[in-house]
């Protein structure tokens, strides 16, 4: 299939009579894009090609590129030959201010030229001409300007100063200001092939100049090569232009080209011009910002890195210039174009991207091997903004063909804010990659905005068929040519062969048991939705028609047709979540049909015009709430923003919440009250609720990392360690920690820290808490498609999400990391691979409709599937459990036609356990197992063993955690009373919601099972809380009777602000002995420095066997040579004398540490006194064997005065993993699995992705039976190695 969208015109009959002999038959070459001309269509281009000119104009440009980009790197390599460091940053800063000062007027006016050029008929010529003026004298003012203050801007531009240096520079800006006009000018009279020639004599000639100018020039030879071959290519394209391009435009739009008037440029170039100033601005004022702060080689490094990256770019920017070309000359297709540029974009820069990614420190080694060293991560940051342009700039280009320039103001701006304000940010803190983060975090903010908005862009493309007569890609090569219609014949049988070609046979009903979204097993039961209710989406979703020229100029406008045909009730199932769908014309139409477009609406299906299902409009009632979440987000951060370390001192036992401001619990109250408000609304105002609940998010998980001066929670420290180690020495070691056996995580995180430079990832786990609560967000909404409610229970059931995400896993660790791939893995399998048939018998469905697929979907949606598993299970100890259980139940039950993955997963699981994840469980059987079956030790373990000792306070902390778990889960079984009130039947939801506990069987997990339980748990609980509130879906009268008066959001309002309290309280309660205070991280980093060959570190614990884990930034360097003792604390401080028998003990070079946090946990959550910690100190003064080697506020640290004898231990991580111990049934069991694994993967490949057939199912069964001896293998093999190495 070609992803250019391709229209068939009718032949008039006369036209065809007189068409002469078909040609003959046979295959003709041609290149990409390129049309030869026919009848019919339009200087040549359009016809049946479709997107043609589309990529014609877009593969020139993309050879310019490309051309331009080799000889570029030529140009720089003979630059970093012939020229030194410092001669090749001067010339390189001098050449970024002379873009950057042209671009003030050349760069922002490509977009009016590619714009208006193709409908400015015979005023082409005199459009050109003032535009080269108008922007020549800009420019030339702009350089004066930058002359005049050359003083400012740093040393990089001494060597113009000087009069006739001066007017040289003038005179380079007005040139390079022709040359980049020039191009915009030739893509719009649709002759970009021009553009690689004069590039490539441009680029020839000024690396021949540079060489030749080495000796001359030693300084500015750089410089003035580039300028004096801009010549080479100005004088003669413009020739051309003027002579000849011009008056064949001319010709080829005369009568047919309507030119703008002058207020329609001045409109469009008021928003373009302000954006591309912005977007001149991140292009060229970055390099200089840079160029004024850093020494003239690092300078030289940026501008290697950016200018390979730049060239990248450029080839999303070219196609986005052909689409505006395009779009300006034939309106009606511009989202069929829109969606043959993305579909053709992601082929070309996705491989480019990722070799680009892998092979950067190649790449820039040939530079020298300073710029790989120093600018390898700022090059992978650009490849990886490279690929997210894409969306971006194919955005941009559908808003300059629709004349829409004020969004693409506000986008440009706000993406200029972002990189200059990021930049300046992170340069002094990271250095050049600081310059690649802050682009990329930007261009993720501006792609999250334009991504829906460009989808609602390409949807609208007409799903016609492709040509008879075009190739298999589409532009590669002819298929023979158009069949020639031959003579009328009057028989039966021709008559029978014109009906069967006729577009009625269109109209008849199909039945393919094959494809789910034409399977007939929708049967209406005794309550059968009313006319106008929405539908499956596959039953009423008819194939769009081709798009009329009215039906384009309402897209261009971004005005939404779907009122007219909307849902006849505000409160349909799925409104807020699903796309609108046009009611049914033809059920049961072949996709790629046109229905007829004579054809009327049904007037009993259309929506009165109060009804109208359209963009919500802007009410008072919107704008007051609007008003008041911004004095929500305003009331909750102001008083934030001011506190200190001096507050965070006066914490008590409930944590943050003790010292947050009043104002502060005002500001989160009215939150909730806002989000409550907008469920009150009569449509949902989809904007608005999300703002309210990314502010919600924001403002839940954000206040540690704005409040605390160092990032919090200690083992996020150590899994820093893990990572260093990797890093130093790219291995793991088992025997230092049982993580160690599932290295994944670290592993992956470690790869992409070095990939992209960054080696400080202290600002990584500061903010990780509320990146990821942030990313859990995307596969729950996904997750809501699948079921079947109101758009009330719908946001509710996410907004339940959020508040009671208190659990406290979404530090930087595996565990948080793999609950995001758990979410995303059950929103795939219940939105696409649940069983599709759904009953409406006495009891509705309360899932939706499966979305629907055809099988090439299918299998890309198995193999991600897949992947997530195989990313959890080296990753994470529990999840894979998780996963596993909750597929294999919802295949039990009915609501997975995926049978033979459980299997597949349960092998894959096991295996990893049985083989790599040996050294966690060989010796150690009894301890992993032990817990096996015991429920009520294992509940016991993990909710009132952990409420035992401790203050009064945080005993309240504790028990709110109870509560808050109790009453959701509570409250979800209601909200599934109360949906089979209303006749509705919940099985998924169910399961998503209770398989999690079979967790209690296992093991009481470190006595956190509880809590891991409630969080994976917490999905379908949420939904079904949502439910709770807002059961009933609107498909009855009695139902849309009974949601007119509902209390329903003042219900949510109540719950809103329990939950909120109770996450403040459950969520932050432990904050006094969580955060990590600055003494603490300056201490550990005197441990680090005094560690050669190894220390030991004692630390004092309630518990020395099951309390381990210390309350201090521990493990974050050099885990291997750091040996961490827990130490019995002394309930009575007098009683030192074994903390120095212990420091005794553990040999020379051991010191003792006392931290404020490990104290306050003492005190909170074992009972320990306040005097306690002062009292001690005094003691272990008093003591003479010991001295004070390290104390500030935060810590005291303590070293004996005589170490003790004996040589300080060398440091012994073990052998690397993974340790396998191989015995002949191992090594049978090993192969075994390894064919099994991937014969249990092909069949379910084949399963999903191959059609049904005789043959199909032979194969399935053979393999069935086949696939049983290698499990009884694998199981033998795994029972011997549990046997002789577990239990020994």
């Amino acid at each position: 299939m070609s992803d250019t969208t391709t229209t068939r015109t009718q032949a008039d009959p006369a036209t065809t009579t007189d068409a002469g002999p078909p040609a003959p038959a046979g295959r003709r070459l041609r290149l990409p894009g390129i049309v030869r001309g026919k009848k019919g269509t339009e200087d040549g281009m359009g016809g049946s090609g479709g997107g043609s000119q589309l990529f014609r104009n877009a593969y020139a440009l993309m050879l310019n590129t490309g051309i331009s980009g080799v000889l570029g790197v030529g140009f720089w390599l003979a630059a970093a030959h012939y020229y030194t460091a410092d001669a090749v940053g001067q010339g390189s800063a001098a050449i970024a201010a002379m873009k950057f000062l042209a671009g003030l007027t050349a760069v922002t006016l490509t977009g009016a030229l590619a714009r208006f050029i193709p409908v400015a008929g015979r005023a082409t010529g005199r459009f050109i001409f003032r535009t080269y003026a108008g922007s020549s004298a800009a420019v030339a003012f702009a350089a004066l300007i930058f002359l005049l203050t050359l003083d400012v801007w740093g040393p990089s531009y001494r060597f113009l100063h000087g009069t006739l240096h001066g007017l040289g520079f003038i005179a380079a800006v007005v040139a390079w200001s022709l040359l980049t006009l020039q191009d915009g000018v030739l893509t719009g009279l649709r002759s970009a092939l021009w553009v690689p020639v004069g590039n490539t004599v441009f680029s020839l000639v000024k690396l021949g100049l540079l060489v030749a100018f080495a000796g001359a020039l030693a300084t500015t030879g750089v410089f003035v090569s580039w300028v004096v071959a801009i010549a080479f290519s100005v004088i003669p394209l413009g020739l051309l232009v003027f002579r000849r391009l011009v008056p064949r435009h001319i010709a080829a739009t005369d009568g047919k080209a309507e030119p703008p008037s002058l207020r329609e440029m001045g409109r469009f170039l008021a928003g373009d011009y302000t954006g591309s100033l912005f977007s001149l601005a991140v292009v060229y004022l970055v390099p200089v910002l840079i160029a004024s702060q850093v020494s003239s080689a690092d300078n030289a490094y940026f501008y290697i890195a950016t200018t390979i990256g730049g060239t990248v770019n450029l080839l999303a920017i070219n196609m986005g210039a052909s689409l505006t070309v395009e779009g300006s000359h034939d309106p009606a297709q511009l989202a069929a174009n829109t969606r043959a540029a993305l579909r053709r974009m992601a082929r070309i820069m996705l491989p480019i991207c990722a070799l680009l990614f892998l092979l950067a420190p190649y790449v820039l080694h040939v530079f020298g091997a300073d710029y790989a060293d120093a600018a390898t991560p700022l090059l992978r940051w650009f490849a990886v903004g490279a690929a997210l342009r894409v969306v971006m700039e194919t955005y941009f280009a559908v808003l300059r063909a629709q004349s829409r320039t004020s969004g693409l103001a506000w986008l440009q701006g706000l993406l200029c804010v972002l990189v200059l304000g990021l930049t300046l940010l992170l340069l002094p803190r990271m250095g050049l990659t600081g310059a690649g983060v802050a682009e990329i975090s930007s261009l993720t903010v501006i792609v999250a905005i334009a991504a829906p908005k460009l989808w609602r862009v390409v949807r609208t493309a007409p799903a016609t068929a492709t040509p008879e007569d075009a190739p298999p890609d589409g532009d590669l090569a002819d298929l023979g040519t158009p069949k020639a219609r031959t003579a009328t014949k009057e028989s039966p049988k021709w008559a029978l062969r014109d009906a069967m070609d006729s577009d009625t046979l269109q109209l008849a009903v199909q039945l393919n048991l094959d494809h789910q979204e034409r399977r007939p097993d929708i049967r209406p039961g005794p309550v059968t939705p009313p006319a106008g209710t929405r539908m499956p989406t596959w039953v009423t979703k008819p194939p769009s028609p081709p798009a009329s020229a009215s039906q384009a100029s309402s897209d261009a406008r971004g005005e939404d047709d779907s009122a007219l045909q909307a849902d006849p009730y505000p409160e349909a199932v799925d409104l807020a979540f699903e796309p609108e769908t046009d009611l049914e014309t033809d059920l049961d139409s072949e996709p790629g049909s046109d229905p007829d477009p004579a054809a009327e609406p049904d007037p009993a299906l259309l929506v009165h015009p109060d009804q109208s299902a359209g963009r919500p409009r802007l009410t008072p009632t919107v704008v007051v709430l609007a008003l008041l979440l911004v004095a929500a987000i305003g009331l909750y951060w102001g008083p934030v923003l001011g506190m200190g370390e001096a507050d965070l001192d006066r914490m008590g036992g409930l944590g943050l919440i003790s010292v947050l401001s009043p104002v502060t619990l005002l500001g989160a109250a009215l939150l909730i009250g806002v989000f409550a408000s907008l469920l009150w609304l009569e449509r949902p105002h989809k904007r608005l609720l999300m703002l309210t609940l990314l502010a919600t998010v924001v403002s839940l998980h954000a206040l540690p990392a704005v409040i605390e001066a160092e990032p919090r929670f200690a083992t996020a420290w150590q899994h820093l360690g893990f990572m260093d180690y990797i890093d130093r020495t790219g291995s793991a070691v088992p025997d230092l920690d049982a993580r160690w056996s599932w290295p994944g995580f670290f592993a992956a995180a470690a790869f992409l820290a070095k990939a992209c430079g960054i080696s400080d990832l202290t600002e990584i786990i500061r903010w990780w808490p509320m990146a990821i609560q942030l990313l859990y967000l995307a596969p729950m909404f996904l997750l809501l498609r699948s079921v079947r409610a109101s758009w009330r229970a719908k946001w509710s059931a996410v907004w339940i999400f959020v508040l009671s995400g208190w659990v406290g896993q979404d530090y930087f660790s595996p565990q948080g990391f793999t609950y995001l791939l758990y979410l995303v893995f059950v929103a795939i399998l219940l939105v696409y691979f649940r069983a599709p048939r759904m009953l409406w018998a006495n009891r509705r469905p309360g899932e939706a409709e499966v979305a629907p697929t055809d099988r090439r979907q299918r299998a890309v949606l198995l193999g991600v599937l897949i992947a997530l598993f195989a990313a959890t299970v080296p990753a994470h100890q529990l999840t894979p459990f998780v996963m596993l259980g909750v597929l294999a139940v919802l295949v039990l039950v009915g609501r997975s036609e995926l049978r033979g993955l459980p299997l597949l997963f349960g092998v894959i699981v096991v295996v990893w356990l049985g083989f790599l994840a040996e050294p966690y469980w060989s010796g150690h059987f009894n301890d992993l197992f032990g817990g096996v079956g015991g429920v009520g030790g294992n509940v016991t373990s993990s909710v009132s063993g952990r409420i035992q000792d401790g203050s009064s306070s945080h005993k309240l902390v504790l028990y709110t955690r109870v509560l808050l778990a109790g009453a959701v889960l509570a409250f979800a079984c209601w909200g599934w009373w109360r949906r089979r009130d209303w006749k509705y039947r919940e099985r998924s939801l169910l399961v998503l919601a209770f398989v999690p506990f079979l967790g209690f069987g296992m093991q009481s997990y470190g006595g956190e099972m509880a809590l891991r339980v409630f969080m994976f748990a917490l999905p379908g609980v949420a939904l079904l809380s949502g439910l709770a509130l807002f059961p009933r879906t609107g498909a009855t009268a009695k139902e849309r009777d009974k949601d007119r008066i509902s209390l329903a959001p003042l219900a949510a309002l109540m719950a809103g602000l329990v939950l909120m309290g109770g996450f403040l309280v459950a969520r932050w309660g432990n904050e006094p002995f969580e955060r990590i205070r600055p003494g603490e991280v300056a201490a550990m980093d005197y441990v680090y420095a005094h560690d050669k060959p190894t220390v030991r570190l004692l630390w004092l614990s309630n518990d020395t066997v099951d309390n381990v884990t210390p309350a201090l930034p521990w493990g974050a360097r050099d885990m291997e040579k750091v040996n961490y003792v827990p130490t019995l604390a002394p309930v009575d401080p007098v009683l030192v004398g074994g903390l120095v028998k212990a420091l005794k003990d553990a040999g020379p070079n051991s010191y003792l540490m006392l931290n404020k946090s490990q104290v306050v946990y003492l005190q909170m959550d074992v009972g320990y006194s306040k005097a306690w910690p002062t009292r001690l100190v005094e003691n272990l003064d008093r003591r003479e064997e010991l001295k004070k080697v390290y104390v500030n506020a935060d810590v005291t640290m303590y070293q004996l005065r005589k170490e003790p004898t004996g040589k300080v231990a060398t440091a012994e991580p073990g052998p690397i993993g993974p340790q396998i111990t191989w015995t002949p049934w191992s090594l049978v069991g090993a192969l075994a699995a390894l064919a099994l694994i991937v014969l249990l993967t092909a069949r379910e490949v084949v399963r999903v992705a191959v059609r049904p057939s005789v043959r199909q199912l032979r194969w399935l069964q053979s393999t069935f039976w086949f696939s049983l001896p290698l499990l009884a293998v694998v199981l033998a093999s795994l029972i011997q190695r549990f046997i002789t190495m577990g239990l020994n």
